[in-house]
């Protein structure tokens, strides 16, 4: 079905949003950033900042996609969890899903699982019994996961602000009405140039005042598809047992590996 081919996607979406401010890019930037407006800068920085303070942070989230195309909808509800890496262990994540509910039919329990443990990322469909591991670095390498332009997402987030500078546009406006509460809002419109390597071409974010953690975020691919993810009870530098990143195999399921393949040498 149509809608599977976004689970992954959204999945990586919520782990990145809530660690904009937690997962900052390690190497040097390439090019210098454009300029942006003063305001739309600070935000960017303060998300950057915040990085040194959260080195954990877990969540509820509420996720919704619309398929424009199909004129269908998916909601989900679950939680993320998110441990930033050292010199010494890698950066993992988890987002954990437990109910759907699809179009206007009744919310079921749905439990799907999207683990990365540093090197390999892990989809558990719980319903279907099926375990697919798909190798994201070799064993001793590090992985920039949720890095623009480096990881396997191509999202803006987990990195410094000139890094999202250089591939979005970011603009700022007046509160609303409808935006949560305290929060700025900041939008992310992709630059013309990079627009072919990212899977959306906007993104708006709302980021809380005190915290500079985004609680909502709502992004839109070029098909027109829209994804809004929401964050609750959010909880930061609480401790995060090692066990929240691993994924047991289980008797009766069915385990599918993708390695990483070798490079290639010389000429095809």
């Amino acid at each position: 079905m149509r809608r599977t081919k976004y689970a992954l996607r959204l999945a990586a979406l919520a782990a990145a949003a809530l660690t904009a401010q937690a997962a900052r890019a390690q190497s040097a930037p390439a090019s210098t950033a454009p300029t942006v407006g003063p305001a739309e800068r600070k935000i960017l920085d303060d998300l950057e900042a915040a990085g040194d303070k959260y080195r954990t942070i877990k969540a509820e989230i509420d996720y919704r996609v619309d398929l424009r195309a199909l004129g269908d909808s998916e909601e989900r509800t679950g939680w993320v969890a998110y441990d930033k890496g050292d010199a010494n262990r890698p950066t993992r994540f988890r987002v954990s899903f437990e109910t759907l509910r699809q179009g206007a039919g009744r919310r079921i329990k749905s439990q799907v699982d999207y683990v990365f443990d540093g090197q390999w990322l892990h989809v558990a469909k719980h319903k279907i019994k099926n375990l697919t591991m798909y190798q994201l670095a070799a064993k001793g390498q590090r992985v920039e996961p949720l890095r623009i332009g480096k990881g396997p997402f191509p999202l803006p987030f987990g990195q410094k602000a000139d890094d999202v500078i250089r591939h979005f546009v970011p603009t700022t406006r007046a509160p609303r009405s409808g935006d949560p509460k305290d929060t700025v809002s900041l939008r992310l419109t992709a630059r013309p140039e990079h627009a072919a390597k990212l899977p959306m071409d906007r993104i708006d974010l709302w980021i809380d005042r005190a915290t500079n953690l985004p609680v909502k975020i709502k992004s839109r691919e070029k098909s027109g598809n829209t994804t809004t993810v929401t964050f609750k009870n959010i909880a930061t530098n609480k401790a995060v047992g090692g066990d929240v990143f691993r994924v047991p195999r289980r008797l009766g399921w069915e385990t599918v590996r993708r390695p990483l393949q070798p490079a290639r040498k010389g000429p095809p």
